[in-house]
């Protein structure tokens, strides 16, 4: 129903309680959790003339009679067997309709609307905005499948928004259309959206409600999408509970399922809701490198049990395909309902330069949805990266958040480690895709192992351009750093009046949740975070050191380091400092080190004639080390011992 509304642009004044309401006496926890749910890529598939049409009085804000679901559906503790259809793009499960004229009480609101209302309970919501119908509009329903895994498709056909703001040619739908899909048995949940078309107003966004609603309004009552204005809908992600209103600064702010005309779904776009299973463990994330040299590797993986029952003995396994193959498989002895584990798996090294796809899986179960996650890495020869060269980037931005200490200059670093001498020449930085970046200069520090700042970049002006590709800073002089840990970063340039600047740093970054530790950092130059000056900024670390612009976009910073190798050269002292024996072996070879004074690692690689490197392992200095070698063939092979840049090596023979 058209009806007038004011709001600003970007910033709208909301003048009234966000009308989120009291907790109901008769909430209680939904049986679909932000576990369960995920963001893919589907197909759409028109009903066209299968199930039955389903009538409603009109198009606009209109109810339809109860409609049977075709089989029993089980949500929030009930079984249902028909829903009731709103035109305003939800289903209301049961034969109780909902209030006819339903949705956000303003086009940039989050205020009002079923999800904010303590009698509507049972929702279902992919699109929920004040739609209207063309001349084509059809609502329909079809149930298909054998008994115990049919499905049921409820559909809005070429539905329309209302030109409902202020200026003329507001509607953001030329016509879009979206279906609702329930499965027998396993009660999963998907909204699939189909082909739309565009008003072509690029002005515009709006607030749209997309999700699902148990039983009163708090976080463990609702999963609901949430995707910033601009975004393209392959980056929305859910969320517990209700919308929020305010962004870090406490600026009124619309954080809901911003819509806006360039960014139609892609056809097939599907958010998929499971309910919680008793047994289902979840790969929460995969901590590992996007772009790494041939060094040796440990991958980890964040593993949570989000089922309600205990997992014992959970084999959790490491997949290497691509250039390199490697497999892995670490046993959690246990892990509690709720309860997450880091699962370390066993150090690698990619044998040849290229393309690596790293899986992480656990056994099918409840939820099969969640059992892997993978990640993409790129071998070469000079460059380190966090970020996953795959996955999009989300380009908003970060705040410092240190109690007001908001304008003091931090760096905020990536941590790497080499296990070589490497010169590093620069940084690479994904820069933020916002308003804020204009005009703004930024510069780039690298820093040793201990947090100092041994070089940096002369300042980069931003402008709006920049915004959402990567920008190389080159320092002043290339540094050689040892084998071991060291950190690029990005700080900001500091104007005159500092206290009047917001803490914004241009950086964007990729969702990890939950955020790997021991990798991101900010370093103070006042060192007024300890003696060490470099603070993780994980939030479980204890204080949580930047905000997203955006509720829910933290993640890992895209900072890369760009370096060139430093030539290997045979070591006289190594050569005394390293005895191999006995050789020839069975397999079991002692590599004995004394005096070797290393600066920083000592790695040990066994090439094969063919020069392919079959085992790999770090040495400890003033010891005699056992080097297993029983899995490899009879045969010749080069051992070859490395600290930084120097090096020494022994051919050895395995024979039986």
């Amino acid at each position: 129903m058209r009806q007038p509304y004011t709001a600003s642009w970007r910033m709208l004044a909301l003048t009234t309680l966000l009308g989120l309401g009291s907790t109901g006496v008769f909430a209680q926890t939904l049986n679909y959790t932000t576990a369960g749910a995920s963001n893919v890529a589907g197909t759409y598939t028109d009903l066209g003339p299968a199930g039955t049409v389903i009538t409603t009085p009109n198009n606009d804000d209109a109810n339809s009679a109860p409609t049977p679901i075709g089989f029993t559906f089980n949500f929030n503790g009930t079984a249902f067997t028909s829903f009731v259809l709103n035109t305003n793009g939800f289903i209301k499960l049961g034969t109780v309709a909902p209030e006819p004229r339903n949705f956000f009480a303003g086009w940039q609101s989050i205020a009002g609307g079923p999800l904010n209302a303590e009698a509507e309970t049972n929702l279902l919501l992919p699109l929920n905005l004040d739609l209207a119908g063309t001349a084509t509009t059809e609502y329909r329903v079809a149930t298909s499948g054998p008994v115990g895994a049919r499905v049921t498709t409820v559909q809005w056909k070429n539905v329309t928004d209302f030109d409902n703001s202020p200026a003329t040619s507001r509607a953001i739908f030329g016509n879009i259309s979206f279906q609702i899909k329930l499965y027998e048995t396993s009660n999963r949940i998907e909204f699939v959206y189909g082909p739309g078309t565009s008003s072509n107003d690029g002005r515009l966004f709006k607030t749209i409600g997309v999700g699902i609603k148990g039983s009163g309004n708090t976080a463990t009552t609702a999963v609901l999408v949430n995707k910033p204005e601009g975004y393209t809908w392959n980056k929305a992600l859910f969320q517990a509970g209700r919308y929020r209103s305010t962004d870090v600064f406490g600026t009124v702010r619309v954080f809901a399922f911003n819509m806006s005309c360039p960014n139609l779904p892609d056809a097939g776009r599907t958010f998929r809701f499971e309910p919680t299973a008793p047994l289902d463990a979840a790969v929460d994330a995969v901590y590992a490198l996007g772009k790494t040299p041939l060094s040796p590797q440990a991958v980890r993986a964040m593993v949570r049990n989000v089922g309600t029952s205990a997992l014992t003995n959970l084999p959790v396994t490491l997949n290497v395909t691509g250039a390199t193959t490697f497999a892995n498989t670490q046993i959690v002895a246990s892990l509690a309902p709720g309860a997450s584990t880091l699962v370390t798996f066993a150090a690698f090294t990619p044998g040849t330069t290229g393309t690596n796809t790293l899986t992480v899986t656990v056994p099918a179960d409840g939820i099969t949805a969640n059992n892997s996650r993978a990640y993409s890495q790129q071998v070469e020869a000079t460059t380190f990266a966090v970020a996953d060269p795959t996955i999009p980037a989300i380009t908003s931005g970060l705040i410092e958040n240190v109690g007001g200490r908001g304008n003091d200059g931090a760096v905020f670093a990536v941590k790497y480690t080499s296990s070589t001498s490497r010169t590093v020449t620069g940084v690479r930085v994904m820069i933020a895709d916002d308003d804020n970046i204009n005009l703004r200069y930024i510069y780039a520090t690298l820093l040793n192992s201990a947090g100092a700042i041994i070089a940096s970049s002369a300042p980069l002006q931003l402008s709006w351009s920049d915004g959402g590709s990567y920008k190389t800073l080159t320092f002043n002089s290339p540094v050689t750093v040892a084998a071991g840990d060291f950190y690029v970063g990005v700080a900001r340039v500091i104007s005159n009046n500092p206290s009047a600047e917001r803490s914004f740093y241009p950086i964007g970054f990729q969702r990890e949740v939950p955020l790997r530790t021991g990798t991101f950092f900010r370093r103070t130059p006042r060192g007024d975070d300890g003696p060490s000056e470099l603070v993780d900024v994980a939030p479980n670390q204890g204080a949580s050191f930047y905000d997203p612009l955006y509720p829910g976009d933290i993640g890992r910073f895209m900072i890369e380091a760009v370096t060139t190798t430093t030539p290997l050269s045979r070591s006289a002292g190594l050569d005394r400092a390293v005895s191999v024996y006995p050789n020839p072996s069975t397999g079991v070879v002692k590599v004995d080190v004394r005096g070797a004074n290393a600066p920083g690692q000592l790695n040990v690689q066994v090439l094969n004639l063919l020069g392919q490197q079959v085992y790999t392992t770090l040495l400890k200095d003033n010891f005699t080390n056992e080097v297993n070698l029983a899995g490899l063939a009879n045969g010749v092979y080069l051992l070859q011992v490395q600290t930084g840049a120097a090096f020494t090596s022994r051919q050895v023979v395995i024979t039986r």
